[in-house]
């Protein structure tokens, strides 16, 4: 099944570009162009688009606003957020109120191509997980199927050596996380999560008591720390050779590619400013990659 998009940005550039991006490497169809938020909401409604492209700042109406209301009508497709904001705040609170993923501006090719690319594969592994429940359901209930798929723990396994990070502490919280996410995006679809809350469940299991409010920072320590140390590695691969397999692959998808410009900046000069992570998008990004 062919994947539509809808794109609103008020630079005419950006939406070439980004159409350029689809059409180029046939990930789907582009049903509309808008230049403002003044009917974002009705259009998006009307055409229930796969995935909106949407900037943050746009004329009449913002990105949040309009993620917010379509999706209060129901709305259950994806949103990638593109802007040149860098505010933290402001991203963070765009991921929570939907976006899978925030791409910066200016755009940078290889990031959009891989974050389009990946989101596409998110919701194809969505509508196999789908159709198979109907299988299910349509034999029975019989759940006996076998798959030649691997494992979640495999999956994971196989990314998190390839990012250099298969042997960090944390790593056990991060695949736990992970876990609970994806299990929690199986029983509920696109509803928002809150990470804090998986967390303290972590916290708690890990403990055997209730309310780990203390324990559930620690976790989420191990897990950024984790995750930073995925980020200095991928800089190191794109330091050494800015053209790896591996840094490709990864490097767009898990961060916002300008965090990762950051620390191959700090590789080369320690008094630099290091590169910064989103757990959100690396989790997103992680589930993206997993062939299940």
């Amino acid at each position: 099944m062919q994947n539509t998009f809808l794109i609103i940005d008020d630079d005419i550039n950006i939406r070439k570009m980004l159409v350029h991006i689809i059409s180029k490497n046939d990930l789907g169809k582009v049903v509309a162009e808008l230049d403002s938020g003044l009917d974002a909401e009705k259009e998006i409604l009307f055409y229930n688009p796969d995935v909106v492209l949407i900037d943050l700042l746009l004329p009449v109406k913002d990105g949040i606003e309009i993620i917010e209301n379509v999706k209060a009508e129901g709305y259950k497709g994806k949103f990638i957020m593109i802007s040149q904001v860098e505010d933290e705040h402001m991203i963070s609170k765009a991921y929570e109120k939907g976006i899978v993923f925030f791409i910066g501006k200016p755009i940078n090719l290889m990031e959009a191509v891989n974050v389009i690319k990946g989101v596409c594969h998110s919701i194809e592994l969505e509508r196999s997980v789908e159709l198979i429940k109907n299988a299910v359901v349509g034999i029975g209930g019989n759940t006996n199927i076998t798959k030649d798929k691997p494992s979640v723990n495999d999956e994971l396994n196989r990314i998190f050596t390839d990012i250099g990070i298969i042997s960090e502490s944390g790593v056990k919280d991060l695949i736990n996380l992970i876990k609970k996410v994806i299990d929690f995006k199986k029983q509920y679809g696109n509803q928002q999560y809150q990470l804090q809350d998986f967390y303290r469940r972590i916290a708690e299991e890990e403990l055997g008591i209730k309310d780990a409010s203390v324990g559930s920072k620690a976790i989420e320590q191990r897990i950024r720390r984790t995750i930073l140390k995925a980020l200095e590695n991928i800089a190191a691969l794109g330091y050494d050779d800015f053209y790896s397999s591996k840094f490709v692959e990864y490097s767009t998808i898990l961060f916002d590619f300008k965090q990762v410009k950051q620390e191959m900046r700090y590789l080369e000069n320690s008094k630099e400013e290091r590169g910064k992570i989103n757990i959100r998008k690396f989790i997103e990004g992680v589930i993206s990659k997993l062939n299940i």
